[in-house]
């Protein structure tokens, strides 16, 4: 997930429907299609905040809703380039084993940031993990721009499942379309298995996924 940087005073929001939501890698809703709903707020001074509503399945059964809130602060240097720090805390209904809190990080810059995410109970487990992700985008015309993701979860402390792995990679490919207040993504997605993981259930570790949004 990408925070804001702008610090440009604005409320926003925006209505994302997706194929198949992939979080780090990872299908949070049982490769079933989405919905996601969030609203956020850009200070001048630098700081912002934001919540976001998504459906998800993290084991096999009913629906829920995960909720997440984020608060952090930005600072936009005269060269062009920011660095931001603040923290996530999420929620799932239904089921508050998973929640979790994150802090994190990071550097932005003119077509690409950096950020790295620290979670004490990685959805609600007894793991700490550190994630690292950096994420580029280039215009390729003025409606078109591809766009790539890397990124790895690793295990810093606490057990996990034997014979699995301390990190986990994960990897986003696409191209993407903006028309006024739209905007359309195509991308594949792909993990490495093992580590620490999140959803509880067989799924694939490659696919291609598709996302329609409306900005409000």
């Amino acid at each position: 997930m990408l925070y804001s940087a702008a610090a440009c005073g604005q409320v926003g929001g925006s209505i994302v429907a997706e194929s198949d939501y992939r979080y780090r890698g990872v299908s949070l809703n049982g490769e079933d299609p989405s919905v996601h709903v969030s609203l956020a707020y850009d200070h001048p001074s630098g700081w912002y905040a934001g919540a976001s509503l998504a459906g998800v399945e993290l084991e096999p059964g009913p629906k829920r809703i995960a909720t997440t809130a984020y608060s952090g602060f930005a600072s936009r240097k005269a060269t062009g380039w920011a660095w931001e720090a603040g923290a996530t805390l999420n929620h799932f209904s239904g089921n508050d084993n998973h929640d979790y809190a994150e802090a994190y990080a990071g550097v932005l810059a003119e077509g690409w940031n950096a950020r790295l995410y620290f979670a004490p109970r990685y959805f609600g487990g007894s793991v700490r993990t550190l994630y690292a992700e950096v994420n580029a985008g280039r215009p390729l015309t003025p409606v078109w721009r591809a766009f790539a993701h890397v990124g790895a979860l690793a295990r810093v402390a606490g057990d996990a499942p034997i014979g699995s792995d301390r990190v986990r990679y994960d990897a986003r490919l696409g191209l993407g379309l903006r028309l006024s207040d739209w905007d359309a993504q195509l991308a594949w997605v792909t993990s490495s298995s093992g580590g620490t993981y999140p959803a509880a259930y067989e799924q694939r570790r490659s696919t291609v996924a598709l996302s329609v949004g409306y900005d409000f």
